[in-house]
């Protein structure tokens, strides 16, 4: 006899699983090139170990007023779009991983990383735009938070990856069986 594939709820549609991270890479991608046609690289966003008061004050210095303001009303709003943008899939996949029968822990694993990151890039945006807004008088305790956010954010969005990975394996797996 032949065994038919459950029926999933059509909610979060199976393509959501492709496209849902497609989508993301596509706009991680685009807000790179957003960032350098604008002329503002972004050192703070992509640093691993974190930043220093001495770091955002030499870089601002840099960047000079013209960057800083293409900095804070061009690139910052695109990637808040963009953290928005992924921590709503992040959320789709766990919920639709949850719709599919998978437990919730497996799916807050697999949608947990880009929800989370997501937030945590929200949040170090608006630390960095304060950061623009008082410059040249920083503080250092907002400088350790946007650097803390940082750095979770790139880990975070790092397990999203993988998590995404895994929740298109364990979508598409029942149609493999």
């Amino acid at each position: 006899m032949i065994e038919t594939v459950p029926f999933y709820s059509s909610v979060i549609p199976l393509a959501f699983f492709v496209w849902g991270p497609v989508l993301v890479m596509v706009l991680f991608w685009l807000v790179g090139l957003w960032s350098n046609r604008q002329g503002v690289p972004r050192m703070l966003e992509n640093d691993w170990d974190g930043y220093s008061l001495a770091d955002v004050e030499k870089l601002f210095t840099l960047y000079g007023e013209e960057k800083r303001a293409r900095y804070r009303n061009r690139v910052l709003p695109a990637d808040v779009a963009f953290a928005f943008t992924y921590a709503i899939i992040g959320a789709l996949i766990a919920a639709g991983l949850s719709l599919r029968g998978q437990p919730w822990w497996v799916a807050a694993l697999c949608g947990g990383g880009w929800l989370l990151g997501g937030l945590c890039d929200v949040a170090e945006n608006f630390a960095v735009a304060r950061l623009l807004d008082r410059y040249p008088e920083i503080a250092g305790g907002d400088v350790a938070f946007a650097s803390a956010m940082t750095r979770l954010k790139l880990v975070l969005f790092s397990l999203g990856v993988i998590g995404a990975l895994a929740a298109a394996y364990l979508a598409f797996k029942p149609l493999a069986g």
